[in-house]
């Protein structure tokens, strides 16, 4: 049977050499930012996405000939060529001519993936369909398995001592701590995609373009959704067949890895709370709870304040916002009033409204949130709450969201999206907190 794996590599199995071929043709070979870690080298697509803001049209073209470098690359595959206009026209030509073909696919396709997810217009559409995705560390890393350090144990200090003791330290032990390695298998994500739309309507340039409004924008979008759903919900132990973010091929969300941490941790906090039953009398009774539970992680755990970022979605952020009694200031008789704000902070802690939290459907699947599994059921709710450590939550991916041309049909380019990733937490949910169905 053919896979996606072997259509992009050209072989049945997954290897280093060719995780460190796709890595290196989709990251390094577009200079995208990297950084070093106790984890290694990594490829830092926050950065990258941050590089797509700032960076304009004529700053992409000393950089890589062209000012849609990446949507180019996307449309002329191999023949790309960076600091060369005419052999992206000559692409552009060839793609609005009815006998015009692309070659099957080979063993070499994977020299005509692109990466897209890095493109200022791509990045733009992503943010505004999906905004948890700016909110999450996105990294690359070279292998089709997740693979990361956890320091799980500290050695004590020789403390307190005598001065004539401090003298010889040689009969004590150094300190030390103990590194654990943990490892989690990559998924890979994938899309098809047909670019008539896009192809047909460039000419010279793709600069006059709404992106948006094409295949690939909707496309994007539709991937964006997806993603930011898994990153709260994923849950492959529900063992679905269907695609979905409770596929057996997904990756864990917040929200299970807070399940699965009360199954398999003895921290003394309970990470997944059912929050339906609270009293609502009081002046502000969900902002006093959701203060308690921040509390709770930062006096129980290694979290810390500053680290920490709470998510609520839109229904339950209003709620929030409405129990906080905000009050309307205008700054002069002439002009609109402003009602309502973007963010709450509890102690110090950033509350942020994401559309990820609380739906149920998440880039065209509908997720029951049933989950029969030992650490138990639960049913997605608008006053669902997710607290999660900055620092320790990933996204991890082999490199970013590509496309890899699949051939020609007729007046139209086909393509596959795809991405594999994985979503890694490195303390092991000890620093989630999933707070179920807050009454509105």
């Amino acid at each position: 049977m053919t896979t996606a794996h072997n259509v992009l590599t050209g072989a049945s199995t997954k290897t280093n050499d060719q995780a460190r071929e796709l890595y290196d043709t989709l990251h390094r070979a577009w200079s995208l930012p990297e950084k070093g870690t106790k984890d290694g080298t990594l490829g830092d697509l926050s950065a990258a996405r941050e590089m797509a803001r700032d960076m304009d049209a004529e700053e992409w073209r000393d950089a890589y000939g062209h000012e849609r470098p990446f949507l180019a690359g996307a449309l002329a595959g191999e023949n790309y060529e960076r600091g060369q206009d005419e052999a992206v026209d000559a692409v552009l030509e060839r793609a609005a001519e009815p006998d015009g073909e692309r070659a099957a696919i080979d063993q070499s396709v994977v020299q005509a993936a692109t990466p897209i997810e890095v493109d200022p217009e791509i990045v733009d559409i992503q943010s505004s369909a999906a905004p948890l995705l700016d909110l999450v560390t996105m990294e690359a890393q070279a292998g089709f398995t997740a693979q990361y350090n956890v320091i799980s144990d500290r050695s004590q200090p020789i403390g307190r001592t005598s001065e004539s003791d401090a003298i010889d330290l040689s009969a004590n032990s150094d300190g030390d701590f103990t590194l654990d390695t943990k490892t989690r298998e990559m998924g890979i994500y994938v899309d098809r995609v047909t670019l008539s739309d896009f192809t047909q309507r460039a000419e010279d340039s793709l600069g006059y373009m709404n992106v948006e409004e094409t295949t690939l924008g909707q496309r994007t979008k539709v991937y964006s959704r997806y993603t930011a759903g898994e990153l709260v919900y994923g849950d492959p132990d529900v063992g679905k067949s269907d695609g979905s973010i409770q596929d057996s091929n997904a990756t864990f969300g917040m929200a299970r890895l807070a399940q699965l941490a009360d199954a398999n941790l003895s921290d003394g906090v309970t990470h997944e709370v059912d929050k339906s039953g609270i009293s609502t009398s009081g002046d502000t009774p969900r902002l006093d709870d959701l203060k308690s539970e921040l509390t709770d992680l930062v006096s129980n755990t290694g979290a810390n304040y500053e680290d920490l970022r709470v998510l609520a979605g839109p229904e339950f952020f209003d709620t929030l916002e409405n129990e906080a009694n905000v009050v309307t200031r205008l700054s002069g008789y002439d002009e609109g009033i402003d009602f309502g704000g973007r963010e709450i902070n509890v102690k110090g802690v950033p509350v942020t409204e994401v559309r990820a939290v609380g739906r149920s459907e998440h880039g065209g699947f509908t997720y029951n949130g049933t989950a029969d599994t030992p650490a138990g059921n639960f049913d997605i709710s608008t006053g669902d709450v997710i607290i999660y450590d900055e620092s320790t939550f990933r996204h991890r991916q082999l490199a970013p969201l590509s496309t890899v041309p699949l051939g020609r049909r007729g007046l139209a380019d086909e393509a596959a999206m795809f991405a594999y990733s994985a979503n890694i937490d490195k303390s092991h949910g000890s620093h989630l907190k999933f707070l179920k169905a807050y009454p509105q």
